[in-house]
C-alpha cells in the first residue's frame, strides 16, 4: 500500500521533478497517520505562500505523529528557508538516513546532497567551562549539554542563545550570546560557581537558629521557676499557719491533742514542699534568665533539674552544659 503522492511528492521549491513516495509506517495508527497527513498538507500549502515560519512547525509535528523520510526533506528545507541552518542540516542527515533504511537512493543522496551543500555555512558555538564542582549541569537553550560536548565548537542556529551552568549549594549562572548566521563561531565561558548564600553562611543560620531554640527553652525553664516560687510561697503559707494551729493546741513538747500532732504533720509536709518549690523555682529562674540572654553562645548548652526529696527535707539536682 502507497501513501498518495502527494504526501510525500518534493514540491517546486525543493526538490523540482523529484516525486517522493514513502509506503505506510505500520507502526503509525489510523488516527495518527490521519493527522499526519493533514499537518503535512497543510504545511505544503503555507511553504508554497512561503509561510515558512508557520510551515515549520506542522512538518514537524507531523514527522513526530508519522516518521517519514519525505516529511524530513520538507522540513529541512523549511528550516533552512527560515535561517536555522544548524536544524536544516541535521533534519537532513536524519532524512538521508531514514530513505538509507527504505532503500531510496535517490532520496538519501538528495538529503546528503543538501546537509553538504549547509556544512560550510554552519554557525558554531564552544561552552567551555572554568571549573566542574560536583553535580555540574550546563544547559544551552533548555537542552543539557554532555561532558564531551563542552568546549566542542557544536552547529548550532544563528540568533540569540541562553546558556545555564547550575551545581547543588553553587549559584547558578547564565549567560546569553548571539551567534551570527554565515559560518560564524563563537565562544562562551562559564566562570567558577560562587557558593549559594546558604552554602556559605551555613554554620551561621544554624547557629542562629540554635540561639533562637536555646532562647525559648530558656523562656519556658523560667516560666517553671515562677511557678515553683508560686508553689514555694503558697504552701510556705500553709506550713505557717499548720505550725501556729500546732503550737496552740500543743504547746509543750508532749501533746495529747491528736488534732495539734496531725496539724505539725501537716505543717512539715508544707515546708517541705515549699522549700523544694523555692529552691527549684529561684534555680528554674536563674537558668532560664542564662538561656535567654545568652542564647546562641553554645551549641551544646543543655539544663537538667531535677528535685529529690527525701526523709529529712528536700533538694533539688541540677547539671548541664553552657
Amino acid at each position: 500500500m502507497l501513501r498518495p503522492m502527494w504526501r510525500h511528492r518534493a514540491s517546486c521549491f525543493l526538490v523540482p521533478l523529484l516525486a517522493i513516495v514513502a509506503p505506510a509506517r505500520a507502526h503509525a495508527d489510523a488516527a495518527s497517520a490521519a493527522s499526519a497527513q493533514a499537518l503535512f498538507e497543510e504545511g505544503k500549502k503555507l511553504a508554497a505562500q512561503e509561510s515558512f515560519a508557520a510551515a515549520c512547525p506542522k512538518f514537524a509535528e507531523s514527522q513526530r505523529l508519522d516518521p517519514a523520510a519525505g516529511t524530513l526533506l520538507h522540513l529541512g528545507n523549511c528550516y533552512e528557508k527560515i535561517g536555522k541552518t544548524a536544524s536544516a542540516w541535521a533534519t537532513f542527515l536524519d532524512a538521508a538516513a531514514a530513505a538509507r533504511q527504505q532503500n531510496r537512493g535517490e532520496w538519501e543522496k538528495l538529503a546528503r546532497d543538501r546537509a553538504a551543500e549547509l556544512e560550510p555555512k554552519l554557525s558554531r558555538l564552544a561552552v567551555r567551562v572554568a571549573d566542574r564542582p560536583a553535580g555540574f549541569v550546563v544547559k544551552r537553550d533548555d537542552v543539557v549539554l554532555s561532558e564531551a560536548s563542552l568546549g566542542t565548537p557544536l552547529p548550532v542556529d544563528p540568533g540569540p542563545h541562553r546558556v545555564l551552568a547550575t551545581a547543588p549549594d553553587r549559584k547558578p549562572r547564565e549567560l546569553d550570546v548571539v551567534v551570527k548566521p554565515g559560518g560564524h563561531r563563537a565562544e562562551i565561558v562559564i566562570p567558577a560557581l560562587e557558593l549559594a548564600p546558604k552554602a556559605a553562611s551555613g554554620p551561621l543560620d544554624r547557629g542562629a537558629r540554635g540561639g533562637s531554640s536555646t532562647r525559648t527553652i530558656g523562656y519556658a525553664v523560667a516560666g517553671v521557676g515562677v511557678v515553683g516560687l508560686g508553689v514555694g510561697t503558697v504552701t510556705g503559707l500553709l506550713a505557717i499557719g499548720k505550725n501556729s494551729d500546732a503550737r496552740r493546741l500543743c504547746p509543750t513538747e508532749r501533746c495529747a491533742s491528736q488534732e495539734g500532732i496531725d496539724a505539725n504533720a501537716s505543717a512539715r509536709s508544707f515546708g517541705t514542699v515549699s522549700t523544694i518549690g523555692f529552691v527549684a523555682g529561684g534555680v528554674a529562674l536563674a537558668a532560664g534568665a542564662v538561656l535567654i540572654f545568652t542564647g546562641g553562645s553554645s551549641k551544646d548548652s543543655a539544663l537538667r533539674v531535677a528535685p529529690v526529696v527525701g526523709a529529712e527535707g528536700g533538694s533539688l539536682v541540677m547539671g548541664g552544659a553552657f
